[in-house]
């Protein structure tokens, strides 16, 4: 169902309030307001709010708004998706929306993107370890290894496992 003239108007307005709560520290708030006008009839005119929100939120509200109503939206359509990956790295998580994030940029073919984000992984070991992964499928495999090392160095045993594989598969 596509959404006319008024009512549209006030998705925008509703929506932009709730966005600006979010931005102001107010995320249950905001939360709230998402919750309440999002339906499945609006959901195509509502999904710039979750891409506005991971672009300009703080890493910390991001986080929250994902791990709350992220799965209403379709973040794959964010330009900005590698910040994603850049905001569950800063507060120190991992979640679902990591992996869709990496995957998008992998099937984009974005190598550029997860080379900017690197330096902002830290030491966070299962991020590691998927960035490891979509090098490997973007078949950049010294900075697969690499990253594997960092991850098992940082208590992932998968990467030291998958360490040892390559390093076998060498010798």
């Amino acid at each position: 169902m596509i959404i006319m003239g008024a009512e549209y108007r006030q998705l925008i307005k509703t929506l932009t309030n709730a966005k600006e709560l979010i931005f102001n520290g107010h995320i249950k708030e905001g939360l709230d307001i998402i919750e309440k006008t999002v339906t499945p009839n609006n959901i195509k005119e509502s999904n710039w709010v979750i891409c506005n929100i991971i672009d300009a939120g703080n890493c910390n509200a991001v986080v929250s708004v994902l791990d709350s109503i992220g799965k209403m939206f379709d973040i794959t359509a964010c330009g900005n998706i590698k910040r994603v990956i850049k905001c569950y790295a800063s507060v120190g998580k991992y979640g679902e929306f990591v992996d869709i994030a990496i995957d998008t940029l992998v099937s984009k073919g974005r190598k550029d993107q997860l080379d900017k984000i690197l330096p902002d992984v830290g030491n966070n070991g299962k991020i590691l370890l998927k960035l490891a992964q979509a090098y490997s499928k973007l078949k950049d495999q010294k900075k697969a290894n690499e990253l594997l090392r960092k991850a098992c160095e940082n208590g992932e045993k998968e990467g030291c496992e998958n360490i040892n594989q390559i390093s076998t598969s060498f010798s």
